[in-house]
């Protein structure tokens, strides 16, 4: 695994042209369809207030709390990749982050960041800053700090929101992972990050033997 910061960006500014954000996007390990975003935050997207204000059970941080508090406490990290315009990221607000089981798992073993992937604020991750990239076809761009977690060292995948990303205690990048999840299919993939199986298997051959204590 490489530090996010060090991958370079050139062949993903290419791609961005033959990108549409509002399509829906490949999905990894499920059936479901990938597509379309989060809370609409009201005032800074770099923060997470709006989520808080409707009483989340999650304890969202910006970029920059979080990376205060890997300070005192490293964790690992999931990030919520969403844009303001994605239904199925509302629907993952409502259905996965607000399950009482999976938002106690998260806020025990991770620290949890709500990342809008369209914000056109400038943002600070490891002592770098990470601008908005325009669209050249006119639609909208990607926050190339979005584009690095989604993308890691694949500058020509598909970009697809909601991607749930997560990093480890030192903020390497270890995967992310696109497409609306249910609570079930969630904690499967939580406790696949938390429980450091993915350092020795796949996803799809972890899940294989998993038994969700959540009901589908």
């Amino acid at each position: 695994m490489k530090p996010i910061y060090t991958i370079v960006l050139t062949a993903f500014l290419g791609f961005l042209g033959a990108c549409n954000s509002e399509e829906t996007t490949q999905t990894n390990n499920q059936n479901t369809p990938a597509a379309n975003t989060a809370q609409n935050n009201a005032g800074s997207k770099n923060t997470p207030s709006s989520v808080q204000a409707e009483s989340s059970l999650i304890n969202w941080l910006t970029m920059e709390e979080m990376e205060e508090k890997m300070k005192s406490e490293p964790r690992k990290v999931v990030i919520d990749l969403y844009t303001d315009w994605c239904g199925w990221c509302k629907k993952m607000d409502k259905a996965t982050f607000q399950h009482p089981d999976v938002a106690a798992y998260i806020n025990k073993n991770f620290y949890a960041v709500k990342l809008d992937a369209e914000t056109k604020e400038t943002l600070s991750f490891r002592g770098q800053k990470w601008e908005f990239m325009p669209n050249p076809n006119g639609r909208k761009g990607t926050n190339k700090l979005a584009a690095v977690i989604i993308l890691g060292n694949s500058p020509t995948g598909r970009i697809g929101y909601p991607t749930i990303a997560f990093l480890d205690e030192n903020l390497n990048r270890i995967d992310a992972y696109p497409g609306y999840r249910g609570p079930d299919k969630f904690e499967g993939l939580m406790k696949f990050i938390s429980e450091n199986h993915y350092k020795t298997q796949q996803l799809e051959q972890f899940l294989q033997k998993f038994t969700p204590t959540i009901p589908g």
